[in-house]
């Protein structure tokens, strides 16, 4: 695994797992010029912090499970699987497809695809909920 597989993987488990929101964790991993796209909308940083700490109230548990990650250079894509535990008891599974650039050891870009697998309807935006 080349270093920006692995500051990606690294970046899905202490970012996006970790049961707290940390932003000071988000920026050891992400650039202040960070953009994604994700299922057409655009997030920059600050979005993204947002982002990450709305997550972060409406769950208990994030968990992802990489199934394929392939590296060229700056270039990291992924195939990855989240599942979500709510407040409220309900559960949530996506399927991520993710395309990562990085630019000196930092996630610059984010372009990914999500697809609910289970849950409610109304988390079909939980790629992009602010």
């Amino acid at each position: 695994m080349n270093n920006a597989s692995k500051t990606v993987i690294e970046a899905l488990e202490n970012v996006v797992c970790h049961a707290e929101h940390d932003e000071g964790r988000i920026g050891r991993y992400f650039d202040p010029a960070y953009q994604q796209t994700a299922d057409g909308h655009q997030l920059g940083y600050r979005d993204f912090v947002k982002h990450m700490a709305t997550l972060k109230s409406l769950t208990t548990m994030i968990n992802i499970t990489v199934k394929s990650v392939i590296a060229e250079g700056d270039t990291v894509f992924t195939h990855h699987v989240v599942d979500v535990a709510k407040r409220q008891g309900e559960k949530s599974e996506f399927e991520v497809f993710a395309k990562f650039t990085l630019s000196a050891g930092k996630i610059i870009r984010c372009e990914e695809l999500t697809r609910m697998i289970t849950g409610d309807t109304a988390d079909r935006d939980f790629a992009t909920k602010r």
